[in-house]
């Protein structure tokens, strides 16, 4: 299942928070109904939204922007997006 996290169309733009609730719901249904399915979320995902969506009930991120759009780089970006969804995961 994959949940758009922006209006489709293009890249970088800003994450919409309130599909917060809807990845919670679709999160609900999927435990309901087909438990073990992966939730996806897609679009404004970066090292501060990431977190949040890991939260709601996601487990597959689709990040572009953040990652190839890094000064630092592709692995420094996947390293601080990494860090930042682990944070939730280990209830930091």
């Amino acid at each position: 299942m994959l949940v758009m996290t922006v209006n489709p169309g293009f890249g970088a733009q800003h994450f919409i928070p309130t599909t917060l609730p809807k990845i919670q719901r679709v999160r609900q249904m999927i435990e309901q109904f087909k438990p073990g399915c992966d939730l996806g979320v897609d679009g404004g995902i970066d090292p501060e939204t990431a977190p949040l969506t890991v939260h709601s009930g996601a487990n597959v991120l689709v990040a572009g922007s953040a990652i190839f759009s890094v000064r630092e780089g592709i692995a420094e970006a996947m390293k601080q997006l990494r860090t930042s969804v682990e944070k939730v995961k280990s209830g930091k």
